[in-house]
């Protein structure tokens, strides 16, 4: 039975990347029949989630894990643990931190928005965002000169979402914080190398379950055994309402056991040809670019360059047909219409290459 169509919302065109507005990602076969046993067995959750989180940490090669909602619930909970702990008094008191210390340090160019803002992630589990230097400069003594009695931790955002120029490395964000014995703590949602970050010298590190990993939406907090045991301490408190069902630890053990034994060279080989592709179809009507990742990744991307004001036009046409297709926007202000090949599935490309063909065809 086809439930889409009962509730009349078409599938579209991803050329957008592992979005939370498209649904991040879809479910391999194998993913799927996870979820589904799951769906339809009885568990002891805290047995599942202990065994599931055992072998997640293993995978990454972490000390601890533990099994989210997604990489924003990842966020509150390690703010969280660094501001109660594990007592189950001041677990329950959040977002009153009680006194104790809650400033959480990051780099003006981080205090983003990735659809919600960073800072409400912080301030919901009792944390106070300072964001220390300026957007487009960070400076060492910028950081040094924040360090005080009421640090409890700094937030290192690793996303496209964040300014690039000017800002500290992670290293040395990390070598600083280590210094000064304030732990840092990482969102890297998107992030494909686990264990690079998790191997890091960061205390915590949090990362998305649906994106990279192609599992259901959830997420993962990986890092210190004492402080992922200190976020798991949250479940009796804001990490509440952020719990996750039997569906998501099994989809995500399985997806995640897939993802640490994927040929990234096959992968990035394939999407390398689509964008040969999608750049071969658009070069007839526009001028093309081969784009690397803004946040540094393996990525490569196919874009059109437009006037402004005709990238937004050519947005519009797309999102508007049957199916929809839906491009990377980002850059769309800059005249930049760009299109992700990872989600793109067999014979996507030669549809939006015709779409695009329709658009330039058209005078207006």
């Amino acid at each position: 039975m086809n439930y889409l169509d009962r509730l009349n919302v078409p599938r579209v065109i991803n050329a957008s990347g592992r979005m939370t507005a498209l649904g991040v990602n879809t479910l391999s076969d194998d993913v799927s029949a996870a979820v589904a046993e799951a769906g339809r067995a009885y568990v002891d959750m805290r047995a599942l989630r202990q065994a599931a989180e055992e072998r997640i940490a293993e995978l990454i090669g972490a000390e601890a894990a533990m099994i989210t909602t997604g990489a924003a619930a990842g966020v509150a909970l390690m703010v969280a643990a660094c501001i109660a702990g594990d007592d189950i008094s001041r677990v329950q008191a959040l977002p009153d931190p009680l006194g104790h210390p809650n400033e959480i340090l990051l780099q003006a160019g981080h205090q983003v928005s990735f659809g919600a803002p960073i800072t409400q992630m912080i301030r919901m589990a009792g944390g106070q965002p300072r964001a220390v230097g300026l957007v487009n400069s960070v400076s060492e003594a910028h950081l040094t000169g924040a360090f005080g009695p009421q640090v409890a931790a700094f937030l290192y955002i690793q996303s496209h979402h964040t300014v690039h120029k000017g800002m500290l490395s992670l290293a040395r964000c990390i070598e600083l914080c280590r210094d000064a014995g304030v732990p840092v703590l990482i969102d890297a949602a998107a992030e494909e190398d686990l264990t690079h970050f998790v191997q890091s010298g960061a205390a915590l590190v949090t990362f998305s379950g649906g994106k990279a990993i192609g599992g259901p939406t959830s997420g993962i907090v990986a890092g210190q055994r004492a402080l992922v045991r200190a976020c798991q301490a949250q479940n009796g408190g804001i990490g509440r309402p952020m719990k996750v069902g039997k569906e998501q630890i099994l989809g995500l053990w399985v997806a995640l056991e897939a993802y640490a034994q994927r040929d990234v060279a096959a992968e990035q080989a394939h999407n390398s040809r689509l964008v040969d592709e999608l750049l071969a179809g658009f070069a007839p009507f526009a001028e093309t670019r081969r784009l690397a990742d803004e946040a540094g990744r393996g990525i490569e991307r196919a874009a059109i360059v437009l006037p402004p004001a005709r990238s937004a036009a050519l947005l519009t046409f797309l999102e508007e047909g049957t199916p929809p297709i839906h491009t990377r926007s980002h850059q769309a202000n800059l005249g930049i219409v760009v299109f992700d090949p990872r989600p793109l599935a067999d014979g996507e490309v030669e549809v939006i290459v015709e779409r695009v063909r329709v658009f330039f065809a058209n005078p207006r």
